[in-house]
């Protein structure tokens, strides 16, 4: 009877001592699994610049076509590899029939491309075929009156080219350049008549 009576009083109170031993366990739990609010912050990476948008990339740094990012020695016109003069030869090899007038338009293209070797060569093929304004343009190249570094394959104006296409043009049927030639003449007695060796020495050639 007093057996089953201390079983009685003693049930509750082991109760009581699990409950209190599962309310401790779970606070324990619970305090180990919540993180150090300080170490938390301290693991997190600071945050990089974020990516720039395509359309902001494409406001700021206009897309350029390749071709327009290379050097401009890298991308030459296909005439601008020739050599000097290659491409009048070209011109004149491809079209063996053209007439002068044909060959003084190609000639004259060139010239105003800054092409002045194949315009030369083109104005001299020209000319010799009898074309008078192109014997006259060779001439000018030479003459001192009109001689322009910047368009004439020369270096220095030269008496004996300019006196050589004059000539050459009056005979392709140009009256300017008979005036011309006269014109010079005159300058070279002139010259001469002041001392200079060379006129004296061209006069006498060509009176």
């Amino acid at each position: 009877m007093e057996d089953r009576e201390q079983k009685a009083g003693t049930s509750p109170s082991n109760r009581l001592w699990l409950i209190i031993s599962a309310i401790m366990a779970v606070t324990l739990i619970a305090v180990f699994m919540v993180p150090d609010g300080q170490k938390q912050a301290e693991d997190i990476p600071l945050p990089t610049a974020p990516a720039t948008p395509v359309a902001a990339r494409n406001e700021a740094e206009p897309a350029v076509p390749q071709q327009d990012k290379m050097p401009a020695e890298e991308m030459p016109a296909v005439e601008e590899t020739l050599a000097e003069g290659e491409a009048a030869r070209r011109f004149l090899a491809a079209s063996p029939e053209l007439d002068p007038e044909a060959i003084f338009q190609r000639a004259q293209a060139f010239h105003e491309e800054g092409r002045l070797a194949d315009a030369w060569l083109l104005f001299f093929k020209a000319a010799r075929e009898g074309h008078a304004q192109a014997a006259m343009i060779l001439a000018e190249q030479a003459d001192p009156a009109f001689f322009d570094a910047a368009h004439s394959m020369l270096d220095s104006p030269d008496l004996v080219q300019a006196h050589k296409w004059y000539e050459q043009a009056k005979r392709n049927g140009s009256k300017e350049a008979a005036k011309r030639l006269d014109n010079l003449m005159k300058r070279l007695e002139q010259a001469a008549a002041d001392g200079d060796r060379q006129a004296q020495l061209l006069l006498a050639k060509w009176k």
